[in-house]
């Protein structure tokens, strides 16, 4: 079809996609210090670029904002389920950005969303078995619908691999198309010209067009290839370094369509994460283009869906079996000894990858075996049906999904005793379809982060095959992983690899139990830890004996299969962080009142000793400690228990500190060097007072009375506090002392967040009113909160406004607020309200209208 308009159709697509780092026994992120100063990778990226692509900076020779673009509402992608389902539970905010974006863009592009589906956890599909296939395509469209409420017309293929079984079943499932690498295309020609095939190797394939591919059994699938040129500029060549060098290289791409005349589409394919993290402010290289590409009257910014949609498809092509877009040798790298690594030390190999593969498959067809023989008398469906159809609890766990499942798939449906057993069943698959993520094996030492996260999966899924009735396979297993070699002496192979850093790292309830005892005792009761429910039925405080002990009957239960237990343990602590935390299933009782009656005789005899061997003799020599504890709660008992320690102390040196500030003043006066430690204690005592007078100030603003006067400091509690702040920051001064105030900034941006997210909603005047008043706060104080979202709130404030000026002028004073926050987070948005508030409000319309 010829393109007489001449129009260069522009689609950017980005694969947003990160291996699940959940550890499969709480299903959370423990920290990760390789991330730091971010608690581990997910919320380091996600700040960097997932976060960053929903309000990327426009910024003038200043680099003051004078424009935010959601990079996703022009740009095609795709998110793992596994990446997306986090970001919703830890960033509900950048979540709902996210399809907010695809919505506009089903609304822009006559009913095409940018977002297209995922296989759900990121697996190889030409090395997986038709069964796993089928899964991972109807897992990723179930996730897909959920989340953006539509059929998805495309799904991306992990690594891009591809072959004809995986092409043949995402049709049968109803995807249009997907996206490959130029060079996985093997020949092409045009429906109505060609004869003969013409051979593409090398990536020499015509990316502008869709191309049809025959699956067979009659079905189809478009293909688009991606311009391989651009892809590389934008991942490599320092495309993003600034929009003009992306949008150049786009241009390039339209002038050497050669003599195509029909609709042409530039289009290319990359990491998603390139845009921000690869590639430092690349989402604001990406925002300033889109922002050039939709003023420039010769392009338009399209996605697949809809450029299938508006142009026939004119050619078909065939595909290179078994190939990926990060693999030379076909799909390699991802089952043997390829050559493909990113460097690692001189003298490694890859030899692991095949034995770590095949030792999977050896357990994953003990595990489908063990599944099919047991689900098969817990349900009257096909086992395999039941797995496809487990996706509609994983989505909603606690919710009527997970209910709708059950009933029609389990018999005697919620109230059967085999509850438990059938959900543990459906999580051994999923874990036997999570060892199988492709990340275990694209680095290059088995003992790696990646690979140890897979053969995590691969122990829970043994974990709950044995559970539920299956033989150990565990000695199999670990037999068939020593033919995995480790580049690293110390290990050896893959099944030291398994017993050194996964066996050690298993998480059971009774772990649980003991975590929930000490993370009591620090005085934090919480009733849910990750995924695993704890409710204490019987709780005594043994306080008077010579060491704290609690003595408690509790039920953990795991929320993803039902399955729970009762424990009581004994926790005795000894001071500073030396805890000793005995637990055991509770056998009755009259065993519980048998033990409690032997640890009250010991505490009224103030004997440690004999607690000692009470507990002992009751649950045995083996306790836990806080090194026992999570990972993530074992910092916060620690940090919590030395603040209260440190607490007497800090203030003993705050009555030194005030016993003799004269004598430190005049030392100051006479030129003599004050100690480095005197300093601390100095620098420690004047930042505390200042947390504490913001800290009042903060929790004053909260009462409704300070809405009264919104404009001004006439409130006396106000001014009171902010007259000591500064006669607190005056003494510093004199004294030389330089408060400490990052935890000030946090807490006041926590404040001022949450003051203009409810701002942007209801342009109430006595919200502007707290929000100038603590502005004005942080501007004394010298504190500079983390600004992003910030930033990101006052656009949608001004956005809003401009959209609809009555709402703006229901505010007095709203250019005052403007010209504060455009001060503070370096912003231009107070010169476009200057007119706008200039307008008259229409009769009767109030702030809300």
């Amino acid at each position: 079809m010829d393109n007489p308009s001449g129009k260069k159709y522009v689609c950017l697509h980005a694969h947003f996609y990160q291996p699940p780092r959940e550890n499969p026994w709480i299903e959370e992120i423990e920290g990760e210090e390789s991330a730091a100063p971010y608690h581990d990778w997910n919320e380091r990226i996600h700040t960097e670029c997932y976060r960053a692509n929903t309000a990327a900076r426009i910024v003038d020779e200043n680099n003051r904002i004078l424009d935010l673009v959601n990079n996703y509402r022009y740009l095609s992608f795709n998110f793992g389920p596994t990446l997306i389902s986090w970001i919703e539970r830890h960033h509900p905010w950048a979540y709902q950005k996210i399809l907010d974006a695809d919505r506009q863009s089903v609304e822009a592009l006559a009913g095409h969303g940018n977002a297209i589906a995922q296989v759900y956890n990121h697996i190889i599909m030409p090395l997986a078995n038709r069964r796993d296939k089928l899964t991972q395509i109807r897992w990723g469209m179930a996730d897909f619908e959920h989340r953006f409420g539509r059929r998805p017309e495309g799904m991306w293929l992990a690594e891009t691999a591809v072959d004809r079984e995986t092409l043949l079943l995402l049709a049968e499932e109803g995807i249009k198309f997907t996206i490959l690498s130029p060079y996985q295309a093997q020949r092409f020609r045009l429906d109505k010209e060609d004869t003969q095939w013409r051979e593409c190797a090398g990536g020499s394939i015509p990316s502008g067009r869709a191309y049809r591919y025959a699956c067979g059994s009659g079905k189809e699938i478009y293909l688009f290839f991606y311009d391989s040129t651009l892809a590389h500029g934008i991942a490599f060549d320092r495309l993003l370094e600034h929009s003009s060098r992306l949008l150049g290289q786009i241009d390039r791409a339209w002038s050497e369509r050669g003599q195509a005349m029909e609709p042409w589409l530039i289009h290319t394919a990359t990491d998603g994460e390139t845009y921000g993290h690869h590639f430092k402010f690349g989402d604001m290289a990406l925002g300033a283009a889109f922002n050039e590409l939709r003023r420039d009257p010769s392009a338009q910014i399209v996605n697949y869906g809809w450029f299938l949609e508006a142009f026939p498809v004119v050619a078909e092509v065939e595909i290179i079996e078994r190939t990926a877009w990060s693999c030379a040798h076909g799909v390699g790298r991802w089952s043997a000894d390829c050559g493909c690594h990113l460097g690692g030390e001189p003298g490694w190999n890859q030899k692991w990858r095949g034995p770590l593969r095949r030792s999977f498959d050896h357990l994953r067809e003990s595990l489908a075996n063990h599944f099919e023989a047991q689900m098969c008398k817990l349900s009257t469906s096909d086992p395999w049906e039941v797995r496809d159809k487990y996706i509609e609890a994983i989505l909603d766990r606690q919710g009527p999904g997970a209910g709708r499942f059950v009933n029609a798939y389990l018999r005697g449906a919620q109230l059967s005793p085999d509850l438990p057993r059938f959900f543990q069943l459906l999580e051994m698959q999923r874990f036997s379809l999570f060892m199988y993520t492709s990340c275990g094996w694209f680095f290059d030492e088995i003992s790696q982060l990646e690979s140890v996260l897979v053969l995590k999966y691969s122990a829970m899924a043994m974990e709950l095959a044995k559970k539920t009735g299956s033989a150990d396979l565990l000695a199999d297993f670990l037999k068939l992983l020593e033919s995995a070699p480790s580049n690293l002496p110390e290990y050896g192979n893959g099944a030291n690899v398994f017993k050194r850093k996964v066996s050690t790292a298993k998480i059971d309830m009774a772990r649980v139990a003991a975590s929930y005892a000490i993370e009591s005792f620090s005085g934090l009761r919480r009733f849910r830890i990750y995924t695993y429910q704890v409710l204490p039925k019987k709780e005594e405080d043994l306080a008077a004996g010579p060491a704290t002990c609690l003595y408690a009957l509790v039920t953990v239960k795991d929320e993803r299969t039902s399955e729970e237990e009762d424990f009581i343990y004994a926790l005795v602590h000894f001071g500073g962080l030396d805890f000793r935390c005995s637990v055991k299933s509770h056998p009755g009782e009259d065993d519980y009142e048998s033990i409690l009656c032997a640890l009250q005789n010991a505490v009224e005899e103030q004997s440690t000793i004999k607690m000692i061997r009470v507990l002992d003799e009751k649950f045995g020599t083996d306790y836990l400690s806080l090194e026992d504890v999570l990972k993530d709660l074992r910092a916060w008992i620690a940090l919590d228990i030395g603040r209260k320690a440190l607490g007497a102390w800090t203030g003993l040196q705050r009555n030194l500190f005030g016993t003799h500030k004269a004598l430190l003043l005049s030392l100051r006066q006479w030129g003599i060097k004050i100690p480095d430690d005197i300093e601390a204690v100095m620098r420690r005592v004047v930042s505390e007072d200042i947390e504490l007078l913001v800290k009042n100030i903060l929790a004053h603003e909260l009462e409704p009375a300070t809405a009264t006067a919104p404009w001004d400091s006439t409130d006396f509690y106000f001014r009171m506090h902010r007259a000591r702040i500064r006669a607190v920051l005056e003494d510093a001064k004199t004294r030389r002392v330089t408060p400490e105030i990052s935890q000030v900034s946090r807490d006041l941006g926590n404040r001022l967040v949450e003051l203009l997210s409810r701002l942007a909603k209801t342009f109430d005047q006595s919200e502007a009113g707290r929000l100038l008043r603590l502005l004005a706060l942080c501007g004394e104080l010298h504190a500079h909160p983390e600004s992003w979202k910030l930033q990101t709130l006052y656009f949608d404030f001004v956005t809003r406004g401009l959209k609809n000026p009555r709402l703006l002028a229901g505010i007095e004073r709203v250019q005052d607020l403007a010209t504060a926050l455009d001060s503070m987070l370096n912003c231009g948005f107070a010169s476009l309200l200057q007119r706008t508030n200039r307008e008259p409000p229409a009769p009767g319309k109030g702030p809300g209208g």
